[in-house]
C-alpha cells in the first residue's frame, strides 16, 4: 500500500473517530483539601434562592467502608435539590422534568494526596434537557435560568479554585428516559391507593436491595403552598439507590458517574385517568457520557438496570405504546467501547506503518 493511501486512510479513520462534537456531561469544581463541612454549609444556603434539599446523602464513602471494607475515596455526598415553586411551571408543560426534579449536586474527593482537591457539579443543564427531550425553547431557557441559580450559589459560597469538565463524544440513547403505565381500576380513595402503592413500591425495590434516598410529593406540596397543579391527581418522585451497584462505580474509579445519583424517579396519575405512568432516565446515559470503558463494570451496569426494569413489570408496570426500551435502545455502549477500542488500535497501527515508510522514503 503506498504511502498517500495510506494517509488517506488514517486521516478518514481519525476524522470518523472525533467527527462527533465533544458533549458536556458535568462542568466539576474543585475546592482545594476536604469540603466535607463547607459543603453542608453551602447546603443550608440553598434556601436563600429558592431551593430546598430534598435529601442529604452525605460522607457515603464511610458506609461502603463499614459494609465492604472499601477505603477508595476520602469524600462522597449526594445533595438532591429542587425549587418547588420555579419548576412547577415546568411539571405542568411537561411531566418529565420529574427525572430531574430533583437533580443531585454531587461532591467528592478521591484519596489521591497529590491532587488534595474535592470536585462538586451536577449534570448540565442542556444535557438534562436533551435527556428529558424538551424542545420548547422558553422551557429549556427557564430550567438552566433555574439551574443557573444553584451555579451561582455554589461559586460565591464555596469559591472554587480548579475545574475542569467531563464531556462525552457521540450522542445520548434515542430513548433515554424509560417510562412504564400502570393501569387500574375501581379505586374508591385514590388517595389510598397511592399510599398503598407507595409502600409496595418501597418493600418490592428493598427486596431487590434497593434504597428509597429520597422522596417529594409534589401533589401534597403544591396544595400545601396553595398553588395550582391540577393537571394531576397525583405526582411524586422517588431517589432511587442501589447501594451495591454505587460502591462498584462510585468507589471504584468512577467517582464523576455519581453526577446520576440518585435516580430521580417520577411518578404520576394525569387528572381523571386511571394510569399511573412512571419515568426515569436509563442506565444507558451514565454508560454513554461518564467514561467509563471497563466491560465487566459496564455488564454489571447493565444486569443491575434489566433488574429495575423487571421490578416494574412486577409492580404491574408495561412500556408505553410511545416510550419503552426500543431494540436499538436496549443495546449497550459496551459495543460502542469495543469499536473505538478496535478503530483506535487500526489507527495505531496503520501510524506504524507510516513512519515506517517514511524512513525508508528518506534513506
Amino acid at each position: 500500500m503506498g504511502l498517500k493511501k495510506i494517509s488517506q486512510i488514517v486521516g478518514a479513520l481519525a476524522l470518523s473517530a472525533t467527527f462527533a462534537q465533544a458533549t458536556l456531561t458535568a462542568d466539576f469544581h474543585g475546592i482545594k483539601g476536604n469540603a466535607n463541612e463547607v459543603s453542608k454549609a453551602f447546603v443550608k444556603k440553598v434556601g436563600t434562592i429558592g431551593y430546598e434539599t430534598v435529601s442529604s446523602n452525605d460522607n457515603i464513602q464511610i458506609h461502603y467502608y463499614n459494609r465492604y471494607k472499601d477505603k477508595n475515596l476520602d469524600l462522597l455526598s449526594f445533595f438532591t435539590m429542587v425549587n418547588k415553586e420555579k419548576i412547577r411551571e415546568l411539571l405542568l408543560h411537561n411531566p418529565d422534568f420529574g427525572a430531574y426534579a430533583p437533580f443531585n449536586m454531587l461532591f467528592y474527593k478521591t484519596l489521591d494526596k497529590k491532587e488534595d482537591t474535592t470536585w462538586y457539579g451536577h449534570l448540565d443543564s442542556n444535557l438534562m434537557l436533551d435527556i428529558i427531550g424538551e424542545k420548547d425553547e422558553a422551557m429549556r431557557t427557564k430550567f438552566k435560568d433555574m439551574v443557573s441559580d444553584m451555579d451561582k450559589l455554589a461559586t460565591k459560597e464555596l469559591k472554587p479554585t480548579a475545574s475542569k469538565k467531563l464531556e462525552f463524544d457521540g450522542t445520548i440513547p434515542k430513548q433515554p428516559l424509560l417510562k412504564m403505565v400502570k393501569k387500574f381500576e375501581g379505586v374508591d380513595d385514590l388517595e389510598e391507593f397511592v399510599e398503598e402503592f407507595i409502600s409496595q413500591h418501597d418493600v418490592t425495590f428493598s427486596k431487590h436491595e434497593f434504597i428509597i434516598a429520597g422522596f417529594i410529593d409534589f401533589k401534597f406540596e403544591y396544595e400545601d403552598m396553595e398553588l395550582e397543579f391540577d393537571k394531576y391527581d397525583a405526582y411524586w418522585v422517588s431517589s432511587l439507590c442501589h447501594f451495591q451497584f454505587s460502591n462498584s462505580v462510585f468507589n471504584h474509579g468512577e467517582p464523576q458517574a455519581g453526577v446520576y445519583a440518585p435516580c430521580s424517579v417520577y411518578f404520576y396519575i394525569p387528572k381523571g385517568t386511571n394510569e399511573l405512568h412512571v419515568g426515569y432516565a436509563t442506565v444507558e446515559n451514565w454508560t454513554r457520557s461518564t467514561g467509563i470503558d471497563d466491560k465487566a463494570k459496564l455488564d454489571y451496569m447493565n444486569r443491575i438496570a434489566d433488574e429495575v426494569l423487571e421490578v416494574f413489570k412486577e409492580l404491574g408496570f408495561a412500556a408505553e405504546e410511545t416510550g419503552g426500551v426500543s431494540e436499538e435502545a436496549g443495546s449497550t455502549t459496551r459495543d460502542l467501547v469495543g469499536e473505538i477500542a478496535e478503530l483506535k488500535a487500526l489507527v495505531g497501527r496503520l501510524t506504524t506503518e507510516i513512519e515506517e515508510l517514511k524512513k525508508k522514503v528518506t534513506k
